[in-house]
């Protein structure tokens, strides 16, 4: 699987910038590259709208993209600032100052999210937010948003969690902690924090050394000032998560990994059980922190199995 080269129906897309207006002067909102999974039937059965984690990026939804294209969805890959296709790698030379692996607040990440989404959803149609690893924290918040949106066609019908990142393992905590340590005295916008999580922890496959490591638009380092917004933004999460229940619930699809070394399922779980039962459906499946990598046919089925009974779609 090559990192650079598009895959079938795979297509990138531009959300132009905007005038920052009555915003702060330090958080402006830059133009933004996404990718859409353009469905092969009309109308598409549904969008999934996929974030990806911090060192990630949409192009490693592939293995579950390809699938969930071919099932009739539409799926759209909201792209960070600063990652992926807004990476510096990949940019021309005269935009690399947009690369840094950095972010001015939380509201900029939902905000982008929102904008990017707003652009490429099919109209009318039902919406599932897909996050993975660390893109499961900012779902959640993407979601929030938009269950309080006024307008019923900007809404959403569905929350799907892989291998979420909302409780860290003790190994990536205890990691985590000393980046915060790390953090102190330096410059708050330089990528200087190596990233917790290692290309190991994703798979022991073929796309470790096929696609993870020639991927150069990987996060391997990000700043101290993306740490303290993740760091609030996971805490909210934890927090926020019964709003999801209220005052109606909203349906959602958690996929958790047998072997994942970065995420403490025990607790994941524990979490979820506060939830109305018939809320959240929960499924677990053999393999590493990269599900999509590992198991993508079942967990592409699996979580089309779940729409279909869930949203009728």
């Amino acid at each position: 699987m090559d990192p650079f080269a598009l895959s079938e129906g795979e297509t990138i897309a531009t959300v132009p910038a905007e005038d920052p207006g009555e915003g702060p002067a330090d958080d402006p909102q830059p133009a933004l590259r996404h990718r859409v999974w353009r469905e092969p039937v009309d109308p598409p059965r549904a969008t999934l709208a996929v974030l990806s984690g911090v060192m990630s990026n949409t192009a490693w939804f592939r293995p579950l993209a390809e699938r969930w294209r071919a099932m009739g969805y539409r799926v759209v890959g909201l792209e960070r600032r600063g990652s992926g296709l807004n990476h510096w790698s990949a940019r021309p030379p005269q935009e690399h100052d947009q690369g840094l692996e950095d972010v001015p607040s939380a509201q900029a990440l939902i905000g982008d999210a929102l904008r990017e989404l707003e652009h490429a959803r099919a109209p009318g149609r039902p919406l599932v937010v897909v996050g993975w690893c660390w893109g499961a924290i900012l779902g959640i918040h993407v979601a929030l948003r938009l269950l309080d949106a006024a307008d019923p066609e900007g809404g959403i019908d569905g929350l799907a969690l892989l291998t979420p990142g909302i409780r860290p393992s003790a190994q990536v905590l205890a990691r985590m902690r000393a980046l915060a340590e790390q953090a102190k005295g330096l410059p708050p916008a330089r990528p200087a924090l190596e990233s917790p999580i290692t290309d190991e922890m994703f798979t022991a496959g073929p796309a470790l050394d096929g696609f993870i490591r020639r991927d150069d638009a990987r996060w391997r380092r990000f700043s101290p000032r993306f740490l303290e917004v993740s760091t609030k933004l996971s805490m909210a999460a934890r927090m926020r998560l019964r709003k999801l229940a209220t005052p109606v619930p909203l349906p959602m699809f958690v996929a958790l990994a047998e072997d994942d070394a970065t995420t403490d399922n025990a607790a994941i779980l524990a979490d979820l059980a506060r939830l109305p039962e018939n809320h959240v459906s929960v499924t677990s499946l053999p393999g590493a922190h990269g599900l999509q990598f590992d198991a993508p046919r079942a967990l592409a089925e699996r979580l089309d199995a779940w729409a279909r009974d869930a949203l009728g779609v």
